[in-house]
């Protein structure tokens, strides 16, 4: 009997989890507490459209300060940025504390971002909410291991803001913010582990 083999579509491509790709949020996660220099450090593990994989996008930073007090800091405005297409209106105080838009203290914010902006699925897969720029950065030493980040500004998913968000990541490449690699080395690696690079000029 004769070998069957399906017929392969000519034009079948390995997926491409670089540029703008649509994500969902899988778990929320602060490690500011383990870090010094890291006033600010929340983590959300995060999966792309088509992906097996979890990767990590990284808000984390350190604040200005007046007096003791919180007075600015570009890190605020990430987290803010962040925030608002979230749909989460919980922020920081002066003092460092988290609290409700309604002025309701926010003992651990992990747990909060958890209960109440993790969407899921019925297959219990994130729902594809927001877009960001993913890319194959630029090793610092030449023939390192070239890692895949994950800039941290994060969008909701439309078609007019993906235009808008490749138009923000084209601009922040031409400013030497985002450093991606234009040819792939040999020994480069994707990495599961995607944190923000470039991210403090946003």
């Amino acid at each position: 009997m004769a070998i069957f083999k399906p017929e392969m579509p000519t034009n079948s491509s390995p997926a491409d989890f670089h540029g703008v790709c649509e994500f969902g949020i899988v778990q929320f996660s602060d490690k500011s507490g383990q870090f010094d220099w890291a006033d600010l450090f929340l983590e959300a593990k995060i999966k792309q459209k088509g992906s097996d994989y979890e990767r990590t996008l990284q808000i984390k930073g350190s604040f200005e300060r007046d007096g003791g007090l919180i007075s600015g800091g570009a890190c605020l405005k990430r987290l803010y940025q962040f925030f608002s297409e979230i749909g989460c209106e919980a922020g920081i105080t002066v003092n460092g504390k988290w609290e409700t838009a309604s002025g309701e203290p926010i003992s651990n914010i992990a747990d909060y971002l958890n209960d109440n902006f993790i969407h899921l699925e019925s297959d219990s897969s994130p729902k594809l909410q927001y877009i960001g720029y993913f890319y194959q950065e630029q090793p610092k030493v030449p023939g390192a291991k070239a890692y895949t980040r994950v800039w941290n500004k994060v969008m909701k998913n439309t078609s007019e803001n993906k235009d808008k968000l490749a138009k923000d990541a084209e601009w922040m490449k031409s400013k030497g913010y985002i450093k991606e690699m234009t040819d792939a080395l040999p020994n480069s690696e994707i990495s599961s582990g995607l944190s923000g690079s470039g991210l403090a000029n946003l």
